[in-house]
């Protein structure tokens, strides 16, 4: 009977293969084959490498990083039985960055089939993942992501930022009229209001909307979404400013930081009252990351105005404006600006939290960057919103990987950088036939960013 048997040398621990036969009545036993040595509880078998051929180089790491990230959001359970496909397009799609018929041809020169344990991975089982992405309850994808999330990191489900983009789509299949956006450019057109937590940029949930609406009207059909989430503390940008909806928010006992626009009304009964000279001291002084503003509060509604005053601002527009041939009256309060609040926050507090809020600004740009929002080149309106739906999701493993890597200092485009450099090489021995991997070394920074993201390759 023939088994594997080890032999220990000094520091080293050697395997072989023996079987065991009697002589003059004795057990004995006979080496039928030298296997190799055992490195750390694993058996490394002895190659000839000279009669090694190699079969194929296949893109591993950061594929293999990106769906234990999926797996750490436990995302193979929440996106159901066609999860598989799903997570490919959504890998494919962040590391691939193009079209669904050239992500299939990326697919072969990765290791996703074997990571994801399918034969195969073809363009229409693309396509069908994205026709059932589409069909997917995606509210109900959103509520489970963020349980998952609010384990992952408690501290960072306490304040949301709400924000809307937009961006242009082909199509020849819907009615939709052209629109014109925010950069003057008169297209097909869809929006996103998109939340995202404060600190992170986690995505927290999105919905989108066709043709131009106003930020008032997108925060108002987004209300009911927002409270059922448990979404009670928001910072908003001006345009999202109405009376309507900051009575609706405080109804829903939510606390809010919005800008507010200098309408005439605000510009007669509370700017043309203050005195320039007394907001403009030491005590008013606020000191953001790149300047320095002034800030007084006076109630307003059921909440506080903040008026700031920005010297430096004023300086610079109104020089501008007046060359430009505007009146006194138009530059009159130029270099002011307000924001309403209802917290217990000090002004400073406030201040800083409002212009801290280009988290969300940095997720549109990694939605339109490194996601690929922008443009969307699909045609049938199903599949652009089944788009918008998989950048959501690609949006989730990069604001993970950014936590998980935060105190390395990486952005998470240099991350996936560093580790698409590790390749699965696939061997196979000329004369047995036997087949081998070899994974690429490790660097230091691979390696520290390896055990940040709590992965192994």
């Amino acid at each position: 009977m023939a088994f594997i048997r080890k032999i220990t040398r000094k520091d080293s621990t050697y395997l072989v293969k023996v079987e065991t036969y009697r002589e003059n009545g004795k057990v004995k036993q006979r080496v039928l084959e030298y296997i190799g040595k055992e490195e750390n509880g694993v058996p490394v078998q002895k190659v000839d490498i000279g009669k090694v051929d190699v079969v194929n180089v296949k893109q591993y790491a950061d594929v293999s990083i990106l769906l234990q990230l999926a797996n750490q959001l436990n995302l193979h359970e929440i996106l159901g039985q066609h999860y598989k496909s799903i997570l490919s397009l959504v890998v494919g799609h962040l590391l691939c960055k193009a079209s669904v018929k050239k992500i299939s041809s990326w697919i072969e020169k990765s290791s996703i089939k074997e990571e994801l344990n399918l034969e195969e991975l073809s363009t229409d089982m693309l396509y069908r993942a994205l026709d059932y992405l589409e069909k997917l309850d995606f509210n109900f994808i959103e509520e489970e992501i963020f349980e998952v999330w609010k384990n992952l990191c408690p501290i960072d489900t306490n304040t949301y930022v709400l924000d809307v983009t937009d961006t242009y789509y082909n199509g020849k299949h819907d009615n939709t009229s052209l629109r014109k956006g925010k950069d003057g450019r008169v297209s097909k057109l869809i929006q996103i209001g998109l939340a995202v937590s404060f600190n992170n940029g986690f995505p927290v949930l999105h919905k989108t909307y066709k043709g131009n609406i106003s930020n008032i009207k997108i925060l108002e059909d987004l209300l009911i979404t927002i409270a059922v989430r448990g979404l009670k503390s928001m910072v908003l940008d001006r345009g999202f400013y109405s009376e309507a909806n900051i009575v609706a928010m405080q109804n829903l006992k939510m606390e809010l930081i919005v800008g507010m626009k200098q309408s005439i009304g605000v510009k007669n009964n509370i700017l043309s009252h203050i005195d320039r000279d007394v907001i403009y001291t030491k005590k008013n002084l606020v000191a953001l990351k790149e300047t320095v503003v002034y800030a007084t509060e006076q109630k307003y509604l059921s909440g506080k105005l903040i008026i700031i005053y920005n010297p430096k601002f004023e300086v610079m527009k109104k020089d501008k404006m007046l060359l430009d041939d505007a009146t006194d009256t138009e530059v009159k309060y130029v270099g002011y600006s307000l924001i309403f609040h209802n917290t217990k926050l000090k002004i400073d507090e406030v201040v800083k939290k409002y212009f801290d809020k280009e988290i969300v600004e940095r997720s549109f740009r990694t939605m339109k960057g490194d996601v690929m929002l922008h443009p969307v080149r699909l045609w049938v309106p199903e599949r652009i919103n089944a788009h918008v739906k998989l950048c959501y999701l690609s949006m989730c493993l990069l604001s993970l990987m950014k936590y998980r890597c935060e105190k390395l200092n990486l952005s998470t485009t240099e991350i996936l950088a560093h580790l698409q450099s590790i390749y699965k090489v696939n061997l196979q021995h000329a004369e047995t036939k036997a087949k081998y991997q070899k994974v690429v070394t490790q660097s230091t920074i691979q390696k520290k960013i390896i055990k940040a993201l709590k992965c192994s390759v």
